[in-house]
């Protein structure tokens, strides 16, 4: 299986593999040129650089072609090494902090050796978390049932009685409920255990599908999906489930929320790495920040112009900081900065512009903006300020991604 990084090329010539360049089989090319550029109404995972080069973009993760190649794409955090064990690390701590995962005893070892690719990684998560589901009991809930039958059982259904007619006097029409392991919940996970069951290449996976498929085998698959899912209950009786839903979403539908669609094969799975970087550095702000601080992510409430009544163009920052007196913007931008002044470190004047507005309606054209950047090895502290005014600052802070933190000035010392 091609292993690569972000922003890597695709090659149906030879070339020396590495994190960068990779020779893949023409079928799959000729597949991802088509099927991978995007269009109107979803986002492309390749571009193509010349009739036999792709260019893989900000997405990781790993899809799969209908020939059966598979190609893992990993984050791009460092600009010097081919370090696939600790970017497959990496890139697994950055999903459990999105989708608040909890580490399970002994993940931190499996994920040390990291073999799997994310998608086998998260069948297996979802595996165990459905065994260990089902030894605590699945939950059971009442369902209506309607029959016909010589003895009555339940309510009399009288209309259905009068309808019958003659013939059928000797049967008796009546509804009653039974106790059933049919529910919503239990369609989905005995959906997902199947999906992975004719997914899955690893073993393990394979024969934990295969028992739990056994002990499941009485609750039908679901038929409809996104309804089941609509109906997934949410209250405190369902609080085992809690940790489930993600993944069993995630597996069903071949992506997270913020993952973008497509027909893949097998378990196949990319994450835009733009959107996974701002959950996982929100993930950490609220494990640091006291309690006394709020936090809110993906403000809409403020729009950058009217026109005739009408609000035009939204403005959504990525976070905001408050602690009642004060308040603080950040946005995330999954970008490898530089130490050469010359080229401005490689900052984006659009980016500028962003969060010049988020100053200007958020914070009323006074106070402190944010900038959080992945840290690298030309990139470790923060920048000197930028001054949009004496009063509107915005400061460009480095993101270890290893510790899970940024010097952000506003938090209390340690």
């Amino acid at each position: 299986m091609p292993i690569v990084r972000e922003f890597a090329r695709l090659t149906v010539e030879p070339t020396p593999p590495s994190l960068d360049h990779a020779t893949i089989a023409p079928s799959a090319f000729h597949w991802l040129a088509e099927h991978g550029s995007g269009g109107p109404s979803s986002p492309g995972i390749v571009r193509l650089e010349d009739p036999r080069t792709l260019r893989v973009l900000n997405y990781v993760g790993v899809v799969e072609t209908p020939c059966g190649t598979q190609i893992e794409i990993l984050p791009k955090y460092t600009q010097s090494g081919d370090e696939i064990e600790g970017a497959r690390r990496l890139l697994v701590s950055m999903v459990m902090e999105a989708l608040r995962l909890k580490p399970r005893h002994g993940a931190m070892s499996e994920i040390s050796a990291f073999q799997l690719p994310l998608p086998e990684w998260l069948a297996s998560r979802f595996l165990q978390e459905a065994s260990d589901l089902i030894h605590r009991g699945l939950r059971q809930s009442y369902q209506r049932v309607q029959a016909r039958e010589p003895l009555l059982r339940g309510a009399l259904d009288v209309v259905r009685q009068i309808r019958s007619g003659p013939a059928s006097a000797h049967l008796l029409s009546f509804q009653h409920d039974i106790f059933t392991f049919d529910r919503p919940e239990n369609r989905l996970l005995r959906s997902a255990i199947e999906l992975i069951l004719r997914s899955t290449r690893v073993s393990n996976n394979w024969r934990l599908a295969r028992e739990l498929s056994t002990t499941m085998a009485d609750i039908p698959e679901t038929t409809d999906l996104r309804t089941d899912l609509r109906r997934w209950s949410k209250d405190r009786l369902m609080a085992d489930y809690s940790t489930i839903r993600t993944l069993c979403e995630l597996i069903l539908l071949g992506r997270t929320p913020f993952a973008i669609s497509g027909a893949h094969r097998g378990l196949s799975m990319l994450l835009p790495m733009e959107r996974l970087f701002e959950l996982y550095v929100l993930a950490s702000l609220r494990k640091a920040a006291p309690s006394s601080m709020e936090i809110r992510a993906q403000l809409g409430d403020r729009h950058l112009c009217e026109h005739e009544g009408d609000v035009w163009f939204r403005l959504r920052p990525d976070m905001m900081v408050s602690d009642g007196a004060r308040s603080w913007i950040l946005d995330t931008k999954w970008k490898l900065l530089s130490s050469n002044r010359a080229r401005q470190y490689e900052l984006s004047q659009s980016d500028f512009y962003q969060l010049f507005a988020y100053g200007q309606k958020y914070l009323g054209g006074a106070g402190d903006l944010f900038l959080v950047y992945p840290r690298t090895e030309t990139f470790f502290e923060p920048l000197a300020p930028f001054h949009f005014s004496p009063q509107l600052r915005l400061h460009v802070l480095p993101f270890d991604l290893l510790r899970r933190e940024a010097p952000y000035p506003f938090l209390p010392c340690k």
